[in-house]
């Protein structure tokens, strides 16, 4: 069945907006407060605190470039390049919900060195609040698992890339001593016989 028969929702172009989707909003979160603390020690007054995933979950951004980086490569890549690629993004989809749900569960341990950082304390101590942004890295790791699972399924069915065939044909067009239908001059001639070949045949 022809790519053109398949369902929008497995085309190509759709396949890659989604896993650029997933990528983008997971590298958009990295950016934005998680954790807002107001940290407690003693009677000494000190300012709110604001916790980046960047520093709550670092491994995020990092998986969010792999996701970028794969989904544009699923466009050209081949059925077999095509699997690997999916096994991957879904790997780091299920990596960025993992950091997601692990900042969730416990934001303490997560604004641990930042707050170490801005207090030069160990102390735990103060109220912390998680914002919208780990939920929405979890949104995102969701919908790159998605993606991963739509890539394998409808990969399959996909054409090769015309344009890299089409790099292929000309190639093997151009090889000295290519197959021709038209009729063979002194020079070619000439040149064949000196690389061995009979030009008649």
């Amino acid at each position: 069945m022809s790519e053109e028969t398949k369902p929008r929702r497995g085309s190509k172009r759709n396949v890659m907006l989604l896993g650029l989707f997933g990528a983008v909003l997971a590298l958009a979160t990295s950016t934005r407060t998680w954790i807002n603390v107001q940290p407690e020690v003693g009677s000494v007054r000190i300012p709110l605190i604001e916790v980046a995933g960047s520093d709550a979950a670092a491994a995020v951004a990092a998986l969010a470039v792999v996701a970028l980086a794969g989904s544009l490569a699923a466009m050209i890549a081949g059925k077999v390049a095509r699997w690997i690629i999916a096994a991957i993004l879904l790997l780091v989809g299920g990596g960025i919900i993992a950091s997601a749900v692990s900042v969730l569960a416990d934001p303490v341990l997560a604004a641990t060195t930042k707050v170490g950082e801005a207090t030069g304390l160990n102390a735990s101590g103060g109220a912390y609040d998680v914002t919208f942004w780990p939920w929405a890295a979890a949104l995102a790791g969701a919908v790159l698992v998605a993606d991963a699972v739509l890539l394998a399924v409808a990969g399959r069915h996909w054409a090769g890339s015309r344009k890299y065939s089409r790099d292929a044909a000309a190639t093997a067009a151009g090889r000295p001593g290519a197959a021709s239908n038209g009729p063979i001059d002194e020079i070619s001639g000439w040149d064949s016989l000196s690389r061995g070949d009979d030009p008649t045949g």
